[in-house]
């Protein structure tokens, strides 16, 4: 999932980045409920790529408050730890202390298997691939087995400009590319629904 669109989102509305921020970790959840709900096993947000880091300030304290509420308020009140868990992908010496306390806790609070979420902030693909090299060297097993995330099925950005921006780019290699016009801030879980059914219901050849 690339949440995407949300300085449009504020200035088509006349509102702050934060409130559009705040508002959009909200959407996320709702997001993520659905598709949870059906039966999707692992989602990967992109929060943050390491090129976004060179942004305003104003820009960047209104992603990291809301990253914040997602992490401290709005996981732990809509998912069980039991069944839920939760991993930070990224460098996390280029995050705020404060951002990275609240994800090693809920790294540690939630630890289920039945649904993961995976949120990539301060990520950068070709760093990704390092680690992947590394751990394959290190474990003696092919690089394709060494990442820590699996490969992607679908691929949803809420702004109709068709790029990934550096998400996941080797996991994303036979994904279907769903690009709305919908703003993330006005998106619906039953929309999602309908993307999942959507999907569904075409054959996944990957390349056969």
């Amino acid at each position: 999932m690339i949440p995407d669109g949300l300085r449009r989102w504020a200035q088509t509305r006349g509102t702050s980045l934060s409130e559009a921020y705040l508002r959009g970790a909200e959407k996320v959840v709702e997001i993520l409920l659905a598709l949870q709900r059906n039966d999707v096993a692992t989602v990967s947000v992109y929060n943050l790529s390491r090129a976004n880091l060179g942004r305003r300030d104003d820009e960047l304290d209104a992603v990291y408050s809301a990253s914040l509420h997602f992490l401290n308020t709005l996981v732990p009140q809509h998912f069980d730890g039991s069944a839920c868990s939760v991993r930070l992908h990224g460098d996390r010496t280029a995050l705020p202390a404060e951002y990275v306390a609240a994800a090693e806790h809920v790294e540690a609070a939630m630890t289920g298997e039945d649904f993961r979420i995976n949120v990539l902030a301060a990520y950068d693909a070709a760093d990704e691939l390092r680690a992947a090299q590394r751990r394959a060297e290190r474990d003696g097993c092919d690089i394709s087995a060494a990442f820590e995330i699996g490969a992607v099925d679908l691929v949803i950005r809420t702004t109709p400009e068709p790029l990934l921006s550096g998400f996941l780019p080797f996991q994303s290699q036979y994904a279907q590319l769903i690009f709305l016009t919908t703003p993330l801030n006005d998106l619906t879980g039953s929309r999602i629904d309908d993307i999942v059914a959507d999907y569904r219901r075409l054959p996944q050849l990957r390349g056969r």
